[in-house]
């Protein structure tokens, strides 16, 4: 498959589009946020764009609910997880994920006035729903490459006893090593969103409102490449 049709698989899908707008988002906001002073009016233009395109984006979301929800019935209780830690935070993962949709949905209808203003308030919510969401990510990616740590070494101490076939051996460490480096993506994509986040809260919070205009978008642009790679993967292994 060349290039040019899996870009089109990539832009024809939700999920594709959806990173592809957010990368670029944040990659103008970077632009901006590097742009001297004498290029101010310019600048202020290029943020007016990165929120917009982050506007389109929380339309596309009003329809995010039912999909969501599939996700977390087929999920469970986590059942089919080995580890206690890990099952019981991708539960607590998933209800505040589930929790975030409707919540920003009553603060997208109050901006607009659909709603009674005063429900504006929500969208600080939605931060701090996003900001819980991340850590318990991070906290889950920490305790999945412990995890996936002792797997690799009782294969390594396997291989030195000669317990089970070399070329097994190797496969199941293929395996793993695969997947320790989908499990890092995912640590790294929800630290610098996490970044973010906190940056975005009420200024007294840890570094709240600290980092530059130029930070915020390379922190974005990393969480955002991260994603955008992963579907993009997801295609290639499709064709």
């Amino acid at each position: 498959m060349s290039r040019m049709d899996t870009a089109v698989q990539l832009l024809d899908t939700y999920r594709g589009r959806d990173k592809v707008i957010r990368t670029c988002g944040y990659t103008i906001q970077l632009i901006a946020g590097l742009l001297p002073k004498e290029h101010q009016a310019f600048s202020d233009v290029l943020v007016g764009t990165a929120s917009t395109l982050s506007g389109s984006r929380v339309v596309l979301r009003l329809c995010d609910d039912i999909p969501m929800l599939a996700y977390n019935l087929a999920y469970g209780l986590g059942g089919h997880e080995g580890d206690e830690y890990l099952r019981w935070l991708g539960v607590a993962n998933n209800i505040l994920d589930q929790l975030y949709y409707p919540v920003e949905h009553i603060a997208w209808a109050a901006d607009r006035q659909i709603l009674p203003p005063s429900l504006q308030g929500l969208s600080l919510w939605c931060l701090k729903i996003w900001a819980c969401s991340l850590t318990l990510n991070i906290i889950r990616s920490l305790r999945a490459l412990i995890i996936l740590r002792l797997k690799k070494q009782n294969l390594a101490r396997k291989q030195q006893r000669g317990e089970d076939d070399i070329g097994d051996v190797k496969e199941s460490m293929k395996t793993l090593r695969l997947q320790e480096f989908n499990i890092v993506l995912t640590l790294v994509g929800s630290a610098t969103d996490l970044v973010n986040a906190i940056n975005w809260m009420p200024p007294g919070f840890l570094w709240a409102g600290k980092n530059s205009l130029a930070f915020t978008g390379v922190m974005g642009m990393i969480s955002s490449s991260i994603g955008l790679y992963r579907v993009y993967a997801t295609k290639i292994k499709q064709a």
